[in-house]
């Protein structure tokens, strides 16, 4: 375990050092900057669309977050070969990528928290704003964060990075659309769509943009579950993640 909180610490302090963090987080200032353009340019819906669009664009900014970030601070040591130099110590591969995984959560947690503070101030100049309903979104946003992250790191132990980053976003899209309810009768009755239904997670789960925009919340229950199903497909695919790095021939 202490292994594990060392290795945390130290990929955190990768993360901040990296210039792709500071791009990905002014990408997401622009997008909020025109989300509050966009409010002040439309009539009638402009706080529906206001939150629409800034949730939108604090969705994809964190999806890309968890994807490029992971794979920088996981996949570069595997490829350089620096990650056998930290196996040569009494570290175990499981606490190595637990620790990696974790360091990039608490950024990413860090991340989420300063958007949804910015979302909350650009909304500030609307009435009759429900928060909590827009907090619910946000944090359903880094459930599925953090999904989308372990579903990466199984991924980079298992192929290279421009491998990683397009079955990542595959998976992504599947999570979403292989349950959305969109979905033709024929295309649900599919048994392709039954298998990838099997192995993709729902991610429609954690979607409440729509909800948000209306100031719909749901109840502790729903959001309970909705923790308790990231948190097992989380740990699914961290373990299939570890069982693989275990057998995984390294660079020296």
């Amino acid at each position: 375990m202490k292994s594990i909180f060392f290795i945390s610490w130290i990929a955190v302090r990768e993360l901040i050092y990296e210039k792709v963090f500071y791009l990905l987080f002014s990408f997401v200032g622009l997008a909020l900057a025109l989300g509050v353009l966009l409010g002040q340019l439309t009539f009638g819906e402009q706080t529906k669309l206001t939150i629409d669009f800034m949730l939108g664009s604090a969705h994809l900014a964190m999806i890309l977050f968890s994807i490029f970030m992971g794979i920088s601070l996981f996949q570069r040591e595997l490829q350089m070969g620096s990650v056998s130099m930290l196996l040569s110590k009494p570290i175990s591969r499981t606490s190595f990528l637990l620790g990696k995984y974790f360091g990039q959560i608490l950024v990413q947690l860090g991340v989420m928290v300063t958007l949804t503070g910015v979302i909350f101030l650009s909304l500030s100049r609307f009435e009759n704003v429900q928060y909590l309903s827009v907090l619910q979104a946000t944090l359903l946003i880094f459930f599925e964060t953090c999904i989308i992250t372990a579903i990466t790191y199984f991924f980079s132990v298992n192929a290279g990075s421009i491998t990683t980053a397009l079955a990542t976003f595959v998976f992504f899209a599947l999570g979403h659309y292989s349950f959305s309810s969109e979905r033709s009768p024929a295309t649900k009755s599919n048994p392709i769509t039954e298998m990838i239904v099997t192995i993709v997670p729902n991610l429609e789960v954690f979607n409440l943009k729509t909800f948000a925009s209306y100031g719909v919340t749901i109840s502790n229950r729903e959001l309970g579950l909705s923790l308790s199903y990231a948190l097992v497909c989380t740990a699914m695919f961290l373990t299939l993640a570890s069982l693989t790095f275990q057998k995984k021939d390294i660079l020296t």
